[in-house]
């Protein structure tokens, strides 16, 4: 089985059919699937969901999930300690912007989501911040811990080119769509 961050799938905003977006997200390689929904679904309706896509790994964005559910949950940056686990198995995520925010995630988390490689139409007004370059020094300085790039991912060969400079894998919505 391939590591939960290795290809991550983060729905968008607003999704018209879940179950035919994540069918989509699998076909296109998921590892796993973030619900980073703007309304989230009913407890009836993601619990049909989460059985129909039994073995799919799921995390919750913190941004609408006030307890865990899933496999884990993301929390948006600046990094904060979420508290104990749910149980040592259940990945907590974190979204970083530096180094610095790396390295304040790091004792805790079970990966991050470092943004700011490539340009995205979802965020104009935010150039990348970083080179590949630094990728692969980052990913050495915080190694064990997996570095997951997101943001403006969008093709094979920049997944190619991450994964040589030593990420553990993407987070993308337009990869997947």
């Amino acid at each position: 089985m391939s590591a939960v961050w290795e290809a991550m799938a983060v729905t968008p905003w607003q999704v018209e059919d879940l179950d035919r977006w994540t069918q989509q997200a699998v076909a296109r390689g998921a590892t796993a699937v973030v619900l980073r929904l703007a309304h989230p679904p009913t407890g009836e309706v993601l619990w049909h969901w989460a059985r129909r896509w039994e073995g799919l790994p799921w995390l919750v964005h913190a941004r609408w999930a006030t307890q865990p559910m899933g496999w884990g949950m993301h929390f948006p940056a600046p990094p904060l300690p979420p508290g104990p686990k749910p149980h040592p198995t259940y990945l907590w995520g974190q979204s970083c912007h530096s180094p610095e925010e790396v390295g304040q995630a790091a004792p805790w988390a079970s990966y991050v989501w470092l943004s700011g490689f490539f340009p995205t139409p979802s965020h104009p007004s935010h150039p990348p911040r970083f080179e590949l370059k630094d990728l692969a020094e980052i990913c050495q300085r915080f190694a064990p811990l997996p570095i997951v790039v997101i943001g403006g991912v969008t093709t094979q060969a920049q997944i190619e080119l991450i994964r040589q400079a030593g990420a553990a894998g993407f987070a993308a919505i337009r990869y997947f769509l």
